[in-house]
């Protein structure tokens, strides 16, 4: 290759669409075979994945050749080479989309549902039968920092009172990175049989999560903490 194929140049990562970042994870948690290098300032070693994330100044390389930098990392993302080292949080993501679009598709809820916390996350991954390894709550940490989702507090209007629970759900650059991958045939995820988990787990339970749905929209202004005790009663738990 010519000095000019080979350069590299240096792009901060905040510059990066957050479904984008995604693609240093591996990089900034030191495991794997990382698809992107970065470069990290010397007064933050040692610091944890997620606050890498948020920190300014960490930067990615890029080469410097690419006419559309980030044209070339959707490709990258999307071809599947990446998969293997991303999987987890990947898995994630996707499971939650395919779970609000089939909430959608039902006509169960015409929003973009929060699961009600960490566990509800769980039992949501259990449903479709996606195994990730390694802390979901830790995955979950990951996935805020990089801004692909929402994760805070269980809000009083749901619960009436403070718990350790985080409520959970993709915002619009998580659906778009499930969006990408789906046009792209999904990067090597079994797509396909996560969706039919999911379509059968809701046909299955229809009823309960409908009603219960229901009452909790009705109860969120009105009765604090009834829309909680409601979720807890569904198989997945969600709130609206």
């Amino acid at each position: 290759m010519s000095p000019r194929e080979t350069a590299l140049r240096e792009v901060p990562l905040h510059d990066l669409p957050p479904h984008l970042r995604l693609l240093v994870w591996p990089a900034l948690g030191g495991a794997g075979s990382a698809p992107l290098d970065v470069v990290v300032p010397d007064r933050y070693q040692g610091l944890s994945t997620p606050l890498l994330a948020q920190a300014d100044g960490v930067a990615v390389r890029l080469p410097s050749a690419a006419a559309d930098t980030q044209a070339a990392l959707l490709s990258l993302l999307c071809s599947g080479k990446a998969t293997p080292t991303l999987r987890p949080l990947l898995d994630v993501v996707v499971c939650m989309a395919i779970w609000d679009e089939a909430l959608r598709t039902r006509g169960i809820f015409a929003g973009n549902a929060y699961l009600a916390s960490e566990d509800a996350v769980g039992a949501l991954l259990a449903v479709t039968g996606a195994h990730v390894g390694g802390s979901l709550v830790g995955h979950l940490e990951v996935l805020h920092a990089f801004e692909l989702l929402y994760r805070f507090p269980v809000a009083y209007k749901f619960r009436g009172t403070y718990g350790a629970e985080r409520q959970c759900r993709l915002n619009g650059w998580g659906r778009l990175l499930y969006r990408d991958l789906a046009e792209a045939g999904g990067a090597g995820l079994p797509l396909a049989s996560w969706r039919t988990a999911v379509e059968r787990h809701l046909e299955a339970h229809h009823e309960p999560y409908q009603l219960a749905l229901d009452r909790a929209v009705r109860a969120v202004d009105d009765a604090p903490g009834e829309a909680w005790d409601t979720a807890q009663t569904l198989p997945v738990p969600v709130l609206m």
